[in-house]
């Protein structure tokens, strides 16, 4: 005998009743927003503990992480502990220095795989802190044009400084010195 659509089929289980459908008063269901809810997959027996085999095993106490070695600074490894810091960085250059103007002692750090940028970094930071009351570019020049390291300039750099003082072929070398004072110095 065949079924008809209506009928119930053994396969698809139990027929849930309305009541058997509202979940609002469960104990295994918290309703966290209008028609949302949070079902515990916590099952419990009569007597309100979990069964046997429900029962979570007990995870063992974790152990505590060793602390870290704070290591003993001395001035004797001081150095040596930070050029195994800069060492075990990821990158290819880097600088720690430590540093006294006027008193004051300063530190600077810095890594990157871009050689210009940590040499040009340093630069800044240095200069910044010989003399806040001029302007970096100044203390750099200065700083250059009094030590007694020769620096060569790239030539298309000193081209680009020239150009930039308006003088064009013509002009004298007078011309582009004239040029450069009244700028008040050339950006090389």
């Amino acid at each position: 005998m065949s079924r008809g659509p209506d009928e119930p089929k053994p396969e698809d289980g139990k027929i849930l009743s309305p009541e058997e459908l509202d979940i609002a008063e469960d104990e295994h269901v918290t309703e966290i927003d209008e028609g949302r809810y949070v079902v515990s997959s916590d099952v419990r027996t009569d007597e309100g503990s979990l069964p046997a085999s429900a029962e979570p095993t007990p995870e063992p106490d974790p152990e505590p992480e060793p602390e870290p070695a704070t290591p003993e600074f001395s001035d004797a490894n001081v150095h040596d502990w930070l050029a195994e810091q800069l060492a075990d960085s990821n990158t290819r250059y880097g600088f720690d220095v430590t540093a006294k103007f006027d008193g004051e002692v300063d530190q600077q750090q810095l890594v990157s795989n871009d050689i210009v940028t940590v040499f040009e970094s340093f630069m800044l930071w240095y200069g910044r802190r010989m003399d806040g009351s001029t302007d970096v570019e100044d203390v750099l020049g200065i700083l250059l044009s009094e030590s007694n390291v020769p620096v060569k300039y790239p030539p298309a750099s000193f081209r680009e400084a020239v150009k930039s003082t308006g003088v064009s072929p013509d002009d004298t070398v007078a011309d582009l010195l004239e040029a450069v004072e009244a700028r008040d110095g050339a950006e090389f």
